[in-house]
């Protein structure tokens, strides 16, 4: 959690750096980039969902079924868990960022309606640091969907080099 603790932080002084060009920024202006975060956080979603279920079927089963396993299993279950848990964590942030996008979408319009007075510049801070804040989080995501990707792809090739050399040594 460290990591989305350091993108708050760097959300914060985004919005205090650009505070001069944030406190002229209307809703207009964010109107497409949560658009892509929706689409983006959308497909993710769904994506990395149908994958987990689809890759992962015993160690879902495992879950559910609370059968006990045996040491090969306990070993496909500790890597299975190790990439169930990169994966789900990224399903869960972007499950957050479509909530929160929708929350957004939601609620400006009647808070455009409500903000007066001074209150209508710290709700522009407040509204560039959450978009900034999802941005930063659904970038980091999509970073990490890559990684991921990239390391089960190098597992697997691993795996199959370690099978054909087992093979020829028969």
């Amino acid at each position: 959690m460290i990591k989305y603790l350091i993108l708050a932080i760097i959300a914060a002084i985004a919005t205090y750096l650009l505070k001069d060009v944030v406190s002229s920024l209307g809703y207009s202006a964010y109107k497409e980039t949560l658009a892509a975060l929706l689409n983006m956080s959308s497909i993710i979603f769904a994506i990395i969902g149908a994958w987990i279920a689809i890759i992962y079927p015993r160690a879902i089963g495992r879950a559910f079924k609370g059968k006990s396993i045996n040491d090969k299993t306990l070993k496909d279950a500790d890597t299975d868990a190790d990439y169930l848990s990169e994966l789900v964590e990224i399903v869960m942030v972007s499950a957050i960022v479509l909530m929160i996008v929708l929350t957004i979408q939601f609620a400006v319009p009647i808070m455009k309606e409500i903000v007066t007075g001074s209150w209508i510049e710290y709700s522009k801070y407040a509204a560039f640091y959450i978009v900034c804040l999802l941005t930063l989080s659904q970038l980091y995501a999509v970073f990490r969907v890559i990684l991921a990707n990239y390391f089960f792809l190098n597992d697997l090739r691993r795996k199959n080099v370690d099978g054909k050399v087992d093979t020829l040594h028969q």
